[in-house]
Protein backbone atom coordinates (compact mmCIF):
# COMPACT_ATOMS: atom_id res chain seq x y z
CA UNK A 1 0.00 0.00 0.00
CA UNK A 2 1.10 3.48 -0.84
CA UNK A 3 0.43 6.49 1.13
CA UNK A 4 -0.14 10.61 0.46
CA UNK A 5 0.72 12.62 3.28
CA UNK A 6 -0.76 16.23 3.58
CA UNK A 7 0.16 18.58 5.81
CA UNK A 8 -2.50 21.52 5.68
CA UNK A 9 -3.80 20.04 2.51
CA UNK A 10 -0.51 20.45 0.77
CA UNK A 11 0.67 17.55 -0.31
CA UNK A 12 4.58 16.97 1.47
CA UNK A 13 5.38 13.60 0.87
CA UNK A 14 4.45 9.96 -0.50
CA UNK A 15 5.10 6.78 1.47
CA UNK A 16 5.12 2.83 1.06
CA UNK A 17 6.09 2.33 5.03
CA UNK A 18 3.44 3.33 8.07
CA UNK A 19 5.92 5.72 9.38
CA UNK A 20 6.58 8.88 8.21
CA UNK A 21 8.64 11.75 9.66
CA UNK A 22 7.30 15.65 8.38
CA UNK A 23 10.19 17.51 8.45
CA UNK A 24 10.55 21.65 9.27
CA UNK A 25 7.70 21.94 12.22
CA UNK A 26 8.01 23.69 15.25
CA UNK A 27 8.09 22.87 18.79
CA UNK A 28 4.50 22.80 20.85
CA UNK A 29 2.77 23.53 17.74
CA UNK A 30 -0.41 21.69 16.90
CA UNK A 31 -0.67 20.81 12.66
CA UNK A 32 -3.33 19.55 10.95
CA UNK A 33 -2.10 16.17 8.94
CA UNK A 34 -3.81 13.52 6.56
CA UNK A 35 -3.21 10.33 4.89
CA UNK A 36 -4.86 9.40 2.16
CA UNK A 37 -4.07 5.58 0.70
CA UNK A 38 -3.48 5.65 -3.67
CA UNK A 39 -2.58 3.68 -6.03
CA UNK A 40 -1.02 4.31 -9.22
CA UNK A 41 -4.22 6.09 -10.87
CA UNK A 42 -6.57 6.92 -7.53
CA UNK A 43 -6.14 8.50 -4.23
CA UNK A 44 -8.73 7.62 -1.53
CA UNK A 45 -10.60 8.91 1.47
CA UNK A 46 -8.17 11.30 3.57
CA UNK A 47 -7.97 10.23 7.24
CA UNK A 48 -7.40 13.46 9.13
CA UNK A 49 -5.90 14.36 12.77
CA UNK A 50 -4.44 16.89 14.40
CA UNK A 51 -1.23 16.46 16.23
CA UNK A 52 1.23 18.70 18.23
CA UNK A 53 4.72 19.12 18.53
CA UNK A 54 6.92 17.91 21.78
CA UNK A 55 8.49 21.22 23.35
CA UNK A 56 12.15 21.90 23.02
CA UNK A 57 14.68 19.47 25.59
CA UNK A 58 17.39 20.85 27.67
CA UNK A 59 20.14 19.40 29.66
CA UNK A 60 20.95 20.09 33.03
CA UNK A 61 23.73 19.10 34.94
CA UNK A 62 22.35 18.30 38.40
CA UNK A 63 19.71 15.72 39.55
CA UNK A 64 16.15 16.93 39.60
CA UNK A 65 12.71 14.79 40.69
CA UNK A 66 11.63 12.82 37.05
CA UNK A 67 7.85 14.34 36.60
CA UNK A 68 7.84 17.11 38.39
CA UNK A 69 8.05 20.82 37.52
CA UNK A 70 10.23 23.14 37.32
CA UNK A 71 10.00 26.83 36.04
CA UNK A 72 12.92 28.36 33.66
CA UNK A 73 13.46 32.02 33.10
CA UNK A 74 13.76 33.37 29.58
CA UNK A 75 15.31 36.57 28.23
CA UNK A 76 17.19 38.68 25.66
CA UNK A 77 20.03 41.05 25.90
CA UNK A 78 20.17 43.79 22.91
CA UNK A 79 23.92 44.16 22.96
CA UNK A 80 24.34 40.39 22.05
CA UNK A 81 26.08 37.53 23.33
CA UNK A 82 26.43 37.40 26.79
CA UNK A 83 29.34 35.38 28.14
CA UNK A 84 28.38 32.48 30.13
CA UNK A 85 28.97 34.10 33.94
CA UNK A 86 29.60 37.44 33.03
CA UNK A 87 25.59 37.86 32.52
CA UNK A 88 24.06 41.06 34.68
CA UNK A 89 23.25 40.66 38.19
CA UNK A 90 20.38 39.59 38.86
CA UNK A 91 19.83 39.05 35.11
CA UNK A 92 18.37 42.93 35.13
CA UNK A 93 19.23 44.90 31.48
CA UNK A 94 17.76 41.76 29.76
CA UNK A 95 14.18 42.01 27.71
CA UNK A 96 11.18 40.11 26.87
CA UNK A 97 11.36 38.49 30.25
CA UNK A 98 9.11 35.75 30.85
CA UNK A 99 8.79 32.44 32.51
CA UNK A 100 8.28 29.23 31.13
CA UNK A 101 7.18 25.82 32.71
CA UNK A 102 9.34 22.66 31.84
CA UNK A 103 8.61 19.10 32.90
CA UNK A 104 11.74 16.88 34.01
CA UNK A 105 11.57 13.56 31.56
CA UNK A 106 14.62 11.68 33.03
CA UNK A 107 17.56 11.73 34.68
CA UNK A 108 20.71 9.96 33.99
CA UNK A 109 24.43 10.33 35.80
CA UNK A 110 23.28 13.19 37.64
CA UNK A 111 21.96 14.75 34.54
CA UNK A 112 18.30 15.73 34.14
CA UNK A 113 16.64 15.74 30.63
CA UNK A 114 13.38 18.84 31.11
CA UNK A 115 11.25 19.14 27.93
CA UNK A 116 9.77 22.75 28.03
CA UNK A 117 5.75 22.81 28.17
CA UNK A 118 5.22 26.02 26.24
CA UNK A 119 7.12 27.43 23.14
CA UNK A 120 10.00 30.27 23.15
CA UNK A 121 9.53 31.07 19.61
CA UNK A 122 7.33 33.85 18.66
CA UNK A 123 5.76 34.36 14.76
CA UNK A 124 7.81 36.93 13.21
CA UNK A 125 6.67 40.34 13.01
CA UNK A 126 9.83 42.43 12.12
CA UNK A 127 11.13 41.71 8.81
CA UNK A 128 13.11 45.02 8.91
CA UNK A 129 16.35 44.39 6.97
CA UNK A 130 15.40 40.76 5.43
CA UNK A 131 16.07 40.16 1.87
CA UNK A 132 13.21 40.51 -0.73
CA UNK A 133 13.46 38.25 -2.98
CA UNK A 134 11.11 39.87 -5.44
CA UNK A 135 14.13 41.67 -7.94
CA UNK A 136 11.33 44.00 -9.39
CA UNK A 137 8.86 44.44 -6.83
CA UNK A 138 8.59 48.67 -7.77
CA UNK A 139 7.80 49.63 -11.52
CA UNK A 140 8.36 53.34 -10.86
CA UNK A 141 11.71 54.14 -11.75
CA UNK A 142 12.10 52.67 -15.03
CA UNK A 143 9.73 52.44 -18.14
CA UNK A 144 9.58 48.74 -18.34
CA UNK A 145 8.27 45.55 -16.39
CA UNK A 146 12.00 44.57 -15.48
CA UNK A 147 12.23 40.51 -15.48
CA UNK A 148 8.52 39.92 -15.45
CA UNK A 149 7.00 37.70 -18.71
CA UNK A 150 3.45 35.85 -19.14
CA UNK A 151 3.48 32.65 -19.55
CA UNK A 152 3.66 31.78 -23.53
CA UNK A 153 0.38 29.55 -23.33
CA UNK A 154 -1.41 32.29 -21.69
CA UNK A 155 -0.89 35.18 -24.14
CA UNK A 156 0.56 38.15 -22.67
CA UNK A 157 -1.60 40.73 -21.59
CA UNK A 158 0.58 42.82 -19.52
CA UNK A 159 2.31 45.81 -19.16
CA UNK A 160 3.17 49.08 -16.98
CA UNK A 161 0.55 51.46 -16.01
CA UNK A 162 -0.39 53.49 -13.49
CA UNK A 163 -1.62 53.76 -10.30
CA UNK A 164 -3.48 56.61 -9.75
CA UNK A 165 -6.06 56.75 -8.02
CA UNK A 166 -4.66 55.35 -4.89
CA UNK A 167 -4.82 55.31 -1.49
CA UNK A 168 -2.37 58.00 0.83
CA UNK A 169 -0.63 54.96 2.12
CA UNK A 170 0.19 52.92 -1.22
CA UNK A 171 3.63 54.99 -2.19
CA UNK A 172 3.98 53.19 -5.61
CA UNK A 173 2.95 55.28 -8.95
CA UNK A 174 3.23 52.60 -11.44
CA UNK A 175 2.20 48.97 -11.63
CA UNK A 176 2.40 46.06 -13.07
CA UNK A 177 -1.54 45.58 -15.17
CA UNK A 178 -2.10 41.78 -15.88
CA UNK A 179 -4.79 40.04 -17.49
CA UNK A 180 -2.94 36.57 -18.05
CA UNK A 181 -3.36 33.61 -15.87
CA UNK A 182 0.26 32.97 -15.19
CA UNK A 183 3.06 35.78 -15.05
CA UNK A 184 6.65 34.99 -13.85
CA UNK A 185 10.26 36.78 -12.88
CA UNK A 186 12.44 35.83 -15.18
CA UNK A 187 16.12 35.28 -14.28
CA UNK A 188 15.31 34.92 -10.21
CA UNK A 189 15.11 31.08 -9.70
CA UNK A 190 16.58 30.26 -6.00
CA UNK A 191 17.35 27.91 -3.73
CA UNK A 192 14.80 26.95 -1.01
CA UNK A 193 14.70 24.53 1.74
CA UNK A 194 11.71 22.52 2.99
CA UNK A 195 9.79 24.16 6.29
CA UNK A 196 11.24 27.81 5.28
CA UNK A 197 8.34 30.44 5.60
CA UNK A 198 8.30 33.09 3.61
CA UNK A 199 6.03 36.38 3.92
CA UNK A 200 4.53 37.82 1.12
CA UNK A 201 2.66 40.90 0.68
CA UNK A 202 1.21 42.94 -2.74
CA UNK A 203 -0.74 46.29 -3.20
CA UNK A 204 -3.65 44.95 -5.61
CA UNK A 205 -6.40 46.57 -7.73
CA UNK A 206 -9.18 44.15 -7.23
CA UNK A 207 -11.67 43.34 -10.00
CA UNK A 208 -15.52 42.33 -9.86
CA UNK A 209 -15.17 39.08 -11.59
CA UNK A 210 -11.31 37.87 -10.79
CA UNK A 211 -9.55 36.79 -8.12
CA UNK A 212 -5.69 36.17 -8.43
CA UNK A 213 -2.36 34.69 -6.21
CA UNK A 214 0.88 36.42 -5.48
CA UNK A 215 3.35 33.75 -4.48
CA UNK A 216 6.00 31.41 -5.50
CA UNK A 217 5.96 28.71 -8.24
CA UNK A 218 8.22 25.85 -6.38
CA UNK A 219 9.93 23.17 -8.19
CA UNK A 220 11.84 20.13 -7.82
CA UNK A 221 15.18 20.66 -9.91
CA UNK A 222 15.76 16.96 -10.26
CA UNK A 223 12.35 16.01 -11.55
CA UNK A 224 10.16 18.83 -12.65
CA UNK A 225 7.83 18.29 -9.67
CA UNK A 226 5.85 21.76 -9.54
CA UNK A 227 3.30 23.26 -7.21
CA UNK A 228 2.09 26.92 -6.83
CA UNK A 229 2.11 28.95 -3.21
CA UNK A 230 0.45 31.81 -2.80
CA UNK A 231 -1.55 34.85 -1.13
CA UNK A 232 -5.26 34.90 -2.19
CA UNK A 233 -6.16 38.39 -4.09
CA UNK A 234 -9.81 37.72 -3.50
CA UNK A 235 -12.46 39.42 -5.93
CA UNK A 236 -13.91 42.79 -4.85
CA UNK A 237 -16.77 44.61 -6.15
CA UNK A 238 -15.56 47.99 -5.12
CA UNK A 239 -12.44 47.67 -7.60
CA UNK A 240 -10.10 49.16 -5.29
CA UNK A 241 -6.31 49.08 -4.12
CA UNK A 242 -5.86 47.08 -1.20
CA UNK A 243 -2.90 45.44 0.63
CA UNK A 244 -2.61 41.89 0.68
CA UNK A 245 -0.15 39.76 2.98
CA UNK A 246 0.00 36.21 4.62
CA UNK A 247 2.82 33.19 4.96
CA UNK A 248 3.40 30.34 3.03
CA UNK A 249 5.64 27.49 3.50
CA UNK A 250 8.06 25.24 1.47
CA UNK A 251 7.03 21.46 1.51
CA UNK A 252 8.77 18.67 1.00
CA UNK A 253 10.11 17.60 -2.31
CA UNK A 254 11.12 21.22 -3.53
CA UNK A 255 14.17 22.78 -3.86
CA UNK A 256 14.22 25.91 -6.34
CA UNK A 257 11.38 28.78 -6.51
CA UNK A 258 10.44 31.38 -8.68
CA UNK A 259 8.44 34.67 -8.01
CA UNK A 260 4.96 34.38 -9.18
CA UNK A 261 2.12 36.66 -9.90
CA UNK A 262 -1.48 34.68 -10.90
CA UNK A 263 -4.93 36.14 -12.47
CA UNK A 264 -8.14 33.55 -11.73
CA UNK A 265 -8.10 32.65 -15.60
CA UNK A 266 -7.59 34.37 -18.58
CA UNK A 267 -9.68 37.47 -19.18
CA UNK A 268 -11.83 38.29 -21.75
CA UNK A 269 -12.55 41.90 -21.42
CA UNK A 270 -10.50 45.13 -19.92
CA UNK A 271 -10.32 44.22 -16.73
CA UNK A 272 -7.48 42.99 -14.97
CA UNK A 273 -5.49 42.82 -11.93
CA UNK A 274 -2.90 45.22 -11.06
CA UNK A 275 -0.08 44.26 -8.47
CA UNK A 276 2.87 46.54 -7.40
CA UNK A 277 5.45 46.79 -3.86
CA UNK A 278 5.52 42.99 -4.25
CA UNK A 279 7.26 41.59 -1.39
CA UNK A 280 8.22 37.68 -0.92
CA UNK A 281 10.87 37.39 2.17
CA UNK A 282 12.09 34.45 3.96
CA UNK A 283 10.38 35.22 7.08
CA UNK A 284 11.67 31.52 9.33
CA UNK A 285 13.44 32.73 12.46
CA UNK A 286 16.20 30.63 13.84
CA UNK A 287 15.26 28.53 16.55
CA UNK A 288 15.96 29.52 19.75
CA UNK A 289 17.35 27.01 21.26
CA UNK A 290 18.64 23.34 19.66
CA UNK A 291 16.84 20.46 20.70
CA UNK A 292 18.90 18.88 23.99
CA UNK A 293 21.20 21.97 24.64
CA UNK A 294 23.09 21.46 27.32
CA UNK A 295 22.81 24.20 30.11
CA UNK A 296 26.25 25.45 32.13
CA UNK A 297 26.47 26.01 35.79
CA UNK A 298 27.05 29.38 36.45
CA UNK A 299 29.54 30.69 39.45
CA UNK A 300 26.01 31.40 41.23
CA UNK A 301 24.92 27.88 41.40
CA UNK A 302 22.42 28.51 38.93
CA UNK A 303 21.92 26.92 35.47
CA UNK A 304 22.31 28.78 32.01
CA UNK A 305 22.32 28.23 28.06
CA UNK A 306 23.30 30.75 25.83
CA UNK A 307 22.08 31.51 22.36
CA UNK A 308 22.93 34.60 20.29
CA UNK A 309 21.47 37.43 22.52
CA UNK A 310 19.14 34.62 24.34
CA UNK A 311 19.02 33.28 27.51
CA UNK A 312 17.19 30.72 29.68
CA UNK A 313 18.13 30.54 33.06
CA UNK A 314 16.95 28.06 35.92
CA UNK A 315 17.89 28.55 39.44
CA UNK A 316 16.67 25.82 42.20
Amino acid sequence: MKYNIYQRDILVGKTDSTNYIIDGLQPCTSYRVAVAPYDDTHESKRTEITIKTRGIRLIIPTSLTVNSIITLNYQEYSLGLIPIGTEPSGMFGGGNKRDIQAKIISVDNGKSTVELLGKLEQDTTTLSGRINMVKKSNFDYSTDLGGWYAASEYGSDFYRTTTAPKPDEMSSNYCLASGTRDVFEDNNIFPVVSGTKYYISAWVYTSQKYSGQVGLCVKNSNNNNMTYLGVTVPKDNQNRWIKIKGTITIPNGYNIAQPWLQVEKQVKDNEKLYFTNIQIINSTDLPYFADNTQMNRLQDGSFAAFNGYRAIYFRQ
